[in-house]
């Protein structure tokens, strides 16, 4: 006979309750066979997932800095000695910009010799040692703009590569007396990229200024200068259209559509259209007014191709264009005259500056109205800003 009888039977109902937790706890815990279809199952309704934007490199990447193949970095690829001259190394070449600032422990200000061809303009030719502390540039003018903080960085190859003086200075080394009087000594004056100096206008004297005439200085938006990284990615480069919304009304897809003044100042009497389409019917009928000199004072015919170099050729068939075989470095144009020269100038450096309506559309105007009417183009209808 058990002696402990009570004691047996407390311990027997204890085992059997810790049993049946053991066994609630393992099947709560275990693999649930009515579960599995959901966790294998994709609710069709589940909205996509929004992708990441573009990494720093990634718009750094899609850059016309980054674009390895373009002319901007391959032109001398054919050259002998193969490689990117002094005059050109600073902005087409990694090397040429670092030499420029100095980082390579060279004289800050200057570039020292060529730089070897196939690179481009990578992150480190904009952060670096140099640039953290950049807020001035010296434009060809000579003129120094100070305060302008990062932007500098932008400025240093935007800036353009002549100004009025470069122009003037060209007339007087050619010996020209005569404003009419083609000089064999006198050769083109390119102005290249101009965006930063358009911006700052009669500031830094980019376009060709005419004596007793005024000019736009700096653009201002209301009482603010707009940097260039207020309106540009600085690593994609691409428009910032939202920054164009913050103060203008417009479909928000093309800023060439925006305008301000109302004042009709192609002479076209569409008041409506956008700044850039004014700016555009003058260049047109400049460079009109330039073949037309060319054609009936100079008597040898021109023609202009932006995207070929030097720009300006002799139109030798006189169609007003720049057939393949005329674009050609013997055919450049060569029979130059100082109101020739002005004219042209100031409509290559338009061109130079797409978004010239944008940057400072008063002064672009008003150098091109000028050129207009020195070069004998009919004015009239036209408004000078």
């Amino acid at each position: 006979m058990d002696r402990y009888p009570h004691f047996n039977r407390k311990i027997m109902w204890w085992a059997i309750v810790c049993l049946l937790g053991i066994t609630v706890i393992l099947t709560a815990c275990g693999p649930s066979k009515a579960a599995t279809p959901a966790l294998a199952t994709v609710d069709p309704g589940t909205p996509t997932p929004t992708p990441l934007p573009p990494t720093i490199y990634e718009q750094w990447k899609s850059s016309p800095h980054a674009k390895e193949s373009s002319q901007a970095f391959r032109l001398w690829d054919a050259a002998n000695p193969q490689e990117i001259p002094v005059t050109c190394a600073k902005c087409h070449s990694r090397p040429g910009l670092l030499d420029f600032l100095g980082v390579d422990g060279s004289t800050v200000g200057v570039v020292d010799g060529p730089a070897k061809i196939g690179t481009t303009i990578t992150c480190y030719v904009c952060h670096n040692e140099a640039t953290y502390t950049l807020d001035s540039v010296t434009f060809p003018s000579g003129v120094r703009i100070g305060g302008l903080g990062p932007e500098a960085r932008c400025m240093l190859c935007h800036q353009g590569r002549a100004s009025t003086s470069a122009v003037n200075i060209a007339i007087t080394k050619a010996g020209s007396t005569d404003d009419d009087t083609p000089n064999p000594n006198l050769a083109f004056v390119n102005s290249h990229y101009t965006s930063a100096a358009t911006s700052f206008g009669s500031e830094v004297h980019g376009a060709y200024e005419y004596n007793d005439k005024t000019y736009q200085g700096r653009f201002m938006r209301g009482q603010e200068f707009f940097a260039c990284t207020r309106c540009h990615d600085q690593h994609s480069l691409q428009l910032k259209i939202q920054t164009c919304g913050q103060c203008h009304s417009f479909d928000g897809k093309d800023p060439k559509n925006i305008r301000v003044n109302t004042t009709d100042f192609d002479g076209d009497g569409n008041t409506t259209e956008g700044a850039y389409y004014e700016v555009e019917t003058v260049q047109a009928k400049l460079l009109a007014a330039i073949q037309a000199y060319a054609r009936n004072v100079v008597k040898v015919p021109i023609a202009y191709d932006l995207a070929d170099r030097p720009n300006f050729f002799i139109d030798t068939n006189g169609n007003g264009l720049v057939d393949p075989e005329e674009a050609v470095l013997k055919n450049q144009y060569n029979s130059w005259t100082p109101r020739l020269l002005r004219a042209a100038y100031n409509y290559n450096y338009s061109t130079h500056d797409k978004g010239a309506f944008a940057h400072n559309s008063t002064y672009i105007l008003q150098v091109l109205y000028d050129s207009l009417a020195d070069i004998g183009g009919d004015t009239s209808g036209m408004t000078r800003p």
